[in-house]
């Protein structure tokens, strides 16, 4: 190598850190930083997964300490490696309130992320922490595991733990439905069927005047659903001409684009917003309830509605 940079640096780090060399990795890391290279954040995520390798915990929270003193605290890969190094050493509860902070401080998780929180969960017990973090990958970030062998082990393994918890056939049918595997999706809603477990239906409420008024995702109960659905329609026109685009990747069911379009359009929470829009005084905050955690296309939705009426959503 004729010439070295802290990009050669760092790929010869995080490639002994990631192969199990983990004292060659921090000798490098030192190596780099005494010839004068000043670290960047990958760097230190390459460091970081090196004491994690080695299973020196204090000495990954010093080079931490280094990150943040550099700026760096913002980093995606760096929070990542500190996650891994504190779950590996059974601190579980600890790795999940700094995924949380990694979280509070608008950092978006990755798929190694996921990787390793479940980890983590994995090592300290956490069974329902584990299947919160799981269901939530796909339904809140629209992440699915990129390795499929891996997601399906993870399902595998959570369905010994709890075989009738309804959230991990279902995050396995997406899994299989993003990745066009139709027949694997029959397969797994056959299984549920076989057991006897049932998806939890989705459902959002709100109260207006001293009422609570529930909707269903696809709702045709509510007495004013025809009037919530017309005046969605219209709302959803305004919101189109201020960028909305209805994210079809959180359909998954094999149908046309304008069929998928439609379906999202009928997500019990967008319908909730829609009545609290329809029947709260202006000023009024519009405070909207779910039993399941919102899909990513409502989240961005209910911003571009909240755009577009000017008023507080919750």
């Amino acid at each position: 190598m004729p010439e070295k940079n802290i990009l050669t640096w760092t790929v010869m780090i995080s490639g002994l850190a990631q192969n199990g060399f983990g004292e060659e990795g921090l000798k490098l890391f030192n190596q780099m930083k005494i010839l004068g290279f000043e670290p960047c954040d990958y760097a230190f995520a390459g460091a970081i997964t090196s004491c994690a390798v080695l299973g020196t915990l204090e000495h990954g929270r010093q080079l931490h300490a280094q990150l943040v003193r550099f700026g760096f605290d913002s980093s995606l890969s760096a929070g990542n490696a500190l996650i891994t190094i504190t779950g590996q050493h059974g601190h579980g509860g600890q790795a999940i309130e700094l995924f949380e902070e990694m979280l509070a401080e608008g950092i978006l998780p990755d798929r190694i992320t996921f990787l390793t929180v479940l980890s983590a969960c994995s090592h300290a017990g956490l069974v329902k922490e584990g299947h919160h973090y799981f269901n939530s990958m796909y339904a809140v970030y629209g992440i699915i595991p990129g390795n499929m062998d891996i997601g399906i082990k993870a399902a595998e393994q959570l369905f010994e733990l709890k075989p009738e918890h309804d959230g991990t056939y279902v995050q396995l049918s997406n899994m299989y439905a993003v990745a066009g595997r139709w027949a694997d999706v029959a397969k797994v809603r056959k299984l549920m069927r076989d057991r006897g477990v049932k998806k939890e239906p989705g459902c959002s409420w709100l109260e207006v005047e001293n009422m609570v008024h529930v909707f269903l995702v696809d709702d045709a109960v509510h007495p004013e659903v025809h009037a919530v659905y017309n005046y969605l329609d219209k709302l959803r026109q305004e919101m189109k001409k201020l960028g909305y685009v209805p994210d079809t990747k959180f359909v998954l069911h094999d149908m046309e684009f304008d069929q998928k379009e439609y379906a999202l359009s009928t997500h019990s929470e967008k319908l909730a917003v829609a009545f609290g829009l329809m029947k709260l005084p202006r000023g009024a905050t519009i405070r909207v309830f779910k039993n399941l955690r919102i899909c990513g296309d409502c989240h961005n939705a209910i911003k571009y509605m909240s755009e577009v009426v000017r008023r507080k959503l919750l």
